[in-house]
């Protein structure tokens, strides 16, 4: 804390912003405070796992429009983006920078109570189209408007692709066209359902990778 002695026009004693005040023998003089370099105080550990967390983050960014959806219920104190890095920050990424390991079947589009999809059959055609198939598995706390979420993902291109928020869980089937650059390529599918008012959301169903056949 700085002080000012003598009137506002006095020395100064202490820290004030970047200056330092002093005295030396009687002389009052200012110094300029020495700049610390917060990365220095980091520990390996520390410095690994800030590198980690960004890794995370940025690969997460082509998954944000399904998280948005898949985890705003558990946005509490937090956006559904970072509820999600939060899930499977520790399950999906396992080891240090520059040596992380991917398990793609704890990917996380959405958490929760809601009831899943019974059933699910996936195809891929030469023509690049997308068919899912399901059972619509009512009861319990499912309603017939809740909404089927589909999010596939390329390693290669990381990109994904996929439908959100127009698909019923009553409709039982849905096609769509694949988009053009994804054409051909190996993906990842997850699924999830999500209540018409966001308030409710399944669990992340992961059906594996599929190829066009």
């Amino acid at each position: 804390m700085a002080k000012i002695k003598h009137g506002i026009f006095g020395p100064l004693s202490g820290k004030l912003g970047e200056l330092i005040g002093s005295s030396w023998m009687g002389i009052a003089y200012l110094k300029k405070a020495p700049i610390v370099n917060k990365n220095a105080k980091r520990s390996a550990a520390q410095v690994a796992n800030n590198k980690k967390f960004s890794y995370v983050n940025e690969w997460l960014i082509p998954f944000h429009p399904f998280l948005a959806i898949g985890f705003s219920s558990l946005a509490i104190r937090k956006t559904a983006i970072g509820a999600a890095l939060s899930a499977v920050y520790k399950s999906m990424f396992t080891g240090t920078m520059p040596d992380i390991e991917i398990d793609y079947s704890k990917m996380q589009i959405s958490s929760g109570s809601l009831g899943a999809l019974s059933d699910l059959f996936i195809s891929y055609s030469p023509e690049n189209e997308i068919t899912m198939e399901w059972t619509e598995n009512p009861g319990g706390n499912s309603k017939f408007n809740d909404q089927v979420i589909l999010a596939l993902y390329s390693e290669d291109l990381k990109l994904t692709d996929g439908f959100l928020f127009n698909v019923s869980r009553a409709d039982k089937k849905y096609s769509f066209q694949l988009q053009k650059e994804m054409e051909g390529q190996l993906l990842h599918c997850y699924v999830a359902v999500v209540s018409f008012d966001r308030k409710k959301a399944s669990n992340t169903m992961y059906l594996g990778q599929i190829e066009p056949s």
